[in-house]
């Protein structure tokens, strides 16, 4: 497990050594987290035959052992072992007050309640493992105000180390702050976990593991996962190597960490209507997994973002990707987005598609952009250079006038930018005009060889007045035709881009011949 995690990091790191300047990067510290994961396999054990049975039946507990202390509807257990809770507490507390040594808990059909404070409190521990049994359903629900205002503050609350797994469920409502907290690391490794917080949903302070499982995750005021540790080099980072996660915020992050998110693996569904699906302060690595971003005010927002692989999905009321310091403006930061594999699809409504207040680099992958409806925001905006090295990129906009950009001329591979019903004066300037000359939505725009091979075709799902197309089939001084209203048969379709096909028919909009790294084609 930790070959894997550490191969992934070195990949991570040379990903933006090789993309951005390295002077531009923060500490290696920062970077290097995997001393800080202390899992091990064996956390995961579970012997039955070495365990504790505590009872819970309404407000009356019962067990049999001097481990754990009963006091009226309070159960607290003192020393590490193995623990089996069931029954129902409708107004009590399962504390873990244990000086050294892991804890392992399972929850075989536990439902608590605490009308005055939080239902299970971590006080201190090595580390507690939770364990779902299989099969059983539990739920932990905290009061809407808490007697005390110090810790805990919220339902699952623990200030040490916190594991989840199994194969059962887990429904935790906080209905005071949030639902699970830690103030030390947190790691769901399996089960199907459901947390409803009035601030946040799942929140691990040093960090945010998550292995596997079903989650749906949703946060109140606050994000649906955060990590928030500004204190220790390494921390203040969530990593997803798995799982499905359903993750919803209306007013805050879907994803929020102070220093990264990384997604090596798993499915994640997205929904942040208020602000950013995934926001790093940092750093955002999406290396594999597939990730759909529903709706979000902005899809992705960090200094550095790479994406490596995977499929990616972003819809937007602003920008899709914001790499930016916060600093604003057109004066260009020390920011950098790079894209160097995987299947990236951004669709707009308002903002720009891919934004960086510094640098842009592309060196592989496919990329498809569906820009904006109005100026003046565009399909591309960055402040510094976009240098395309591989992948294929498409992307479609508005007529913004001269704030229209394609990939930089310094790039080594070849770039079209297409701009419709530019003779007729639609490009004079920002803003521009309706124009009669704009591409409809969903009509199939294609790109020919002088031999009538199909190179590219794309159907915009707003009207469009240009194209950008960077492919490594461009090739210097070969003509290409411009076609509208093809048909396109045989093929597979992707967010609009039509992969493979054979294209007939359509209207002749006018030829290109590639003379630059960049050609910037005008046609009626």
């Amino acid at each position: 497990m930790k070959k894997n995690n550490l191969l992934i990091l070195i990949c991570c790191i040379y990903s933006l050594f090789v993309s951005c300047d390295p002077d531009n990067l923060l500490d290696n510290n920062d970077l290097d987290n995997s001393s800080n994961e202390t899992e091990l396999a064996s956390d995961y054990d579970w012997d039955a035959g070495n365990a504790t049975t505590i009872s819970l039946n309404n407000n009356n507990i019962t067990s049999g052992s001097d481990a754990v202390t009963i006091a009226g509807s309070i159960a607290t257990i003192t020393k590490a072992g193995y623990y089996i809770v069931n029954g129902t507490l409708t107004n009590g507390q399962l504390i873990v007050a244990v000086d050294s040594g892991i804890v392992k808990i399972q929850f075989d059909g536990v439902n608590i309640a605490n009308t005055t404070g939080s239902p299970f409190y971590i006080k201190k521990s090595s580390k507690t493992i939770l364990f779902l049994a299989d099969g059983s359903s539990n739920m932990i629900s905290d009061a809407s105000s808490y007697v005390s205002s110090e810790e805990p503050n919220a339902a699952i609350f623990s200030n040490s180390y916190l594991a989840i797994t199994g194969n059962g469920s887990l429904t935790v409502k906080g209905n005071f702050n949030d639902a699970i907290s830690t103030d030390d690391e947190l790691i769901i490794n399996n089960g199907t976990i459901t947390a409803t917080g009035k601030d946040d949903a799942i929140r691990g302070k040093n960090f945010l593991k998550v292995n596997g499982g079903t989650i749906t995750a949703t946060g109140g005021t606050g994000h649906a996962l955060k990590s928030d540790n500004t204190d220790k080099a390494g921390y203040g980072y969530i990593k997803i190597d798995g799982g499905t996660l359903n993750l919803a915020s209306s007013s805050a992050d879907g994803i929020h960490a102070v220093k990264r998110v990384i997604i090596n693996s798993g499915n994640l569904t997205i929904s942040a209507t208020g602000s950013q699906a995934l926001h790093s302060d940092s750093l955002v690595f999406i290396n594999d997994g597939t990730t759909i971003i529903k709706s979000s005010k902005e899809g992705i927002e960090s200094p550095y973002i790479v994406i490596n692989g995977g499929e990616l999905n972003i819809n937007a009321t602003d920008d899709g990707f914001n790499s930016t310091f916060g600093n604003g403006g057109e004066a260009i930061d020390k920011s950098c987005l790079t894209i160097n594999g995987g299947k990236t699809s951004v669709d707009v409504v308002k903002g720009d598609g891919l934004d960086s207040n510094g640098t842009g680099n592309m060196t592989g992958g496919t990329v498809v952009v569906h820009g904006p409806s109005s100026a003046p925001e565009v399909a591309l905006d960055v402040n510094g250079d976009f240098k395309v090295t591989g992948g294929t990129m498409i992307a479609s906009g508005p007529n913004s006038g001269n704030m229209i950009e394609g990939p930089a001329t310094s790039s080594s591979q070849y770039s079209v930018l297409i701009k419709f019903g530019a003779s007729s004066g639609q490009f004079g300037g920002p803003g521009g005009g309706t124009g009669t000359n704009q591409i409809a939505a969903g009509t199939i725009i294609n790109i020919r060889d002088s031999s009538g091979n199909s190179l590219i075709s794309f159907v915009p799902v707003r009207a469009c007045y240009y194209v950008i197309f960077s492919s490594p089939l461009l090739k210097s001084g070969s003509t290409y035709t411009v076609y509208t209203g093809s048909t396109v048969t045989g093929e597979t379709i992707w967010n609009g881009y039509y992969q493979n096909g054979t294209a007939t028919g359509g209207t002749s909009r006018g030829t290109f011949t590639v003379s630059g790294k960049l050609t910037t084609v005008n046609l009626n």
